[in-house]
């Protein structure tokens, strides 16, 4: 056994696993009258991250467990606010968070590393990418648990400008992964937040489903944070814009079509 848990793919598939069967035991519907039970998982993975990566440390532990964290509080309010899915559509769910799960542990361990040896390494250039679809996948989530909700025009905005932020200036962070947050990083965060609440409350005046809605703004939010990343890395083109406008234009007639 402790062989086993030296080798840190097994470690992660098993803390992966531990996490995703906190996920479905959370789908009975004995556990699903208690609505707090769903911060468990959320809380488990700031429990459980250490043990996967090794102490956390300095401004590590403000920036490494955000995604871990909103991903399983995505996925747990989520699984609560939609319990009428098929079992075969669960069991997908599950799987998918046991994958993502495990997927963001290595990309995370990737950049643990790196800080361990005060240098940049080859696996960050795929790694990178990894941080900002999973900062998309907790957007979706979370916007699409809160339109489920229905708080209102003002606690939405303020949520949502408190969401995007948060992940915005997390993904940043993980471009040159410093020993201090950078203020660069949080007026880019704070000025991509304001424009996700804007493209809300334009949106508001669609009627549309929550998922429909969620998708169609997390997109929005992960084209922005696309060019963002080209514009801080120093190689943003015409193209590239272009590029996420279309997809964002894209995902917005097909959402309207379907709704």
């Amino acid at each position: 056994m402790f062989t086993f848990w030296r080798s840190k793919r097994a470690r992660f598939f098993l803390i992966s696993l531990i996490m995703a069967g906190i996920l479905a035991l959370l789908s009975f519907p004995q556990y699903q009258e208690y609505f707090g039970l769903t911060f468990v998982l959320p809380f488990a993975s700031l429990l459980i991250l250490p043990l996967a990566l090794g102490r956390l440390g300095g401004v590590e532990t403000l920036t490494f467990p955000v995604l871990p964290f909103f991903f399983s509080l995505g996925a747990s309010l989520g699984q609560n606010l939609f319990p009428n899915f098929y079992p075969a559509i669960k069991i997908i769910s599950w799987a998918a968070f046991l994958g993502g799960f495990y997927i963001l542990l290595l990309a995370l361990n990737v950049f643990k590393v790196g800080r361990i040896r005060k240098e940049k390494i080859p696996l960050e250039r795929a790694a990178k990418p990894v941080v900002f679809i999973f900062a998309f996948a907790s957007a979706f989530l979370l916007l699409t648990v809160l339109y489920k909700f229905g708080f209102g025009v003002v606690l939405n905005s303020a949520l949502i400008f408190g969401l995007i932020f948060i992940l915005a200036a997390d993904a940043f962070w993980f471009l040159t992964t410093a020993d201090l947050l950078e203020r660069r990083f949080f007026t880019a965060a704070a000025l991509l937040a304001l424009a996700v609440v804007q493209v809300s409350l334009a949106f508001s005046f669609i009627p549309w489903k929550a998922h429909l809605r969620g998708i169609s703004e997390a997109t929005f939010f992960y084209s922005a944070l696309g060019v963002s990343r080209a514009y801080f890395e120093k190689h943003l083109k015409y193209t590239i814009v272009l590029e996420y406008i279309l997809v964002s234009l894209a995902v917005f007639v097909l959402a309207a079509v379907i709704r």
